[in-house]
């Protein structure tokens, strides 16, 4: 009899054994298989945002046009080109639509109102070509400036998907000068005048 019961254990162990390595096919209707996979969808927003930067990393506040009279000769009338400030940059991140090789934006300027300029003063607006820091399309400033005006009008153009950078010294150095008619002069009046630029980027 014990030798019997030996036999059993035996066999018992060696069927253990054969399930422990067996290989599993799949019926013929499951689907998976050694392989997976899935899909992965990718989506690019688009992108138009514009900032006006000074030194020191500052949100661009106000700035001062004013004349220099320092060595001013009686008789001679006011240099109102002396007037001029060039301590701000336009900065702007775009990524447009469609073909990025035929899509193109541009960046408007504008006055709030002409009403608020002394009698006879203008402003001229030049942009400066954009600094090498950023990469991709950037813009390229009008030639030769914009006088500013309620119209807005193009100051960058061709700006495709791009960044300029961030901050002071990166983008485009903007420079306001101030012009006089002088056949105005007889109505300018000595006081302080303020009047607000937008721009604007054109696209969603």
């Amino acid at each position: 009899m014990k030798k019997l019961v030996l036999t059993a254990a035996t066999v018992l162990f060696i069927s253990g054994l054969s399930m422990a390595v067996q290989v599993v096919v799949p019926s013929s209707g499951d689907t998976d298989t050694k392989e997976a996979s899935h899909n992965v969808g990718i989506t690019i927003p688009t992108v138009a945002i514009v900032d006006i930067e000074e030194e020191g990393g500052s949100e661009a506040g106000t700035i001062t046009l004013k004349p220099d009279v320092s060595s001013l000769e009686a008789g001679s009338a006011v240099d109102f080109s002396t007037a001029t400030d060039n301590s701000l940059w336009l900065n702007y991140t775009s990524i447009v639509t469609g073909n990025s090789n035929s899509s193109s934006r541009e960046i408007t300027v504008e006055l709030d109102n002409e009403n608020n300029l002394p009698a006879g003063v203008s402003i001229k607006l030049q942009a400066g070509n954009a600094a090498s820091t950023g990469k991709g399309t950037k813009g390229t400033p009008v030639s030769g400036g914009v006088t500013l005006s309620e119209d807005a009008q193009n100051l960058i153009t061709g700006i495709g998907s791009c960044y300029t950078g961030s901050g002071f010294e990166n983008g485009h150095q903007l420079t306001y000068t101030l012009n006089m008619d002088n056949d105005e002069y007889a109505d300018l009046m000595a006081k302080s005048y303020e009047v607000q630029v937008t721009y604007t980027i054109t696209g969603n």
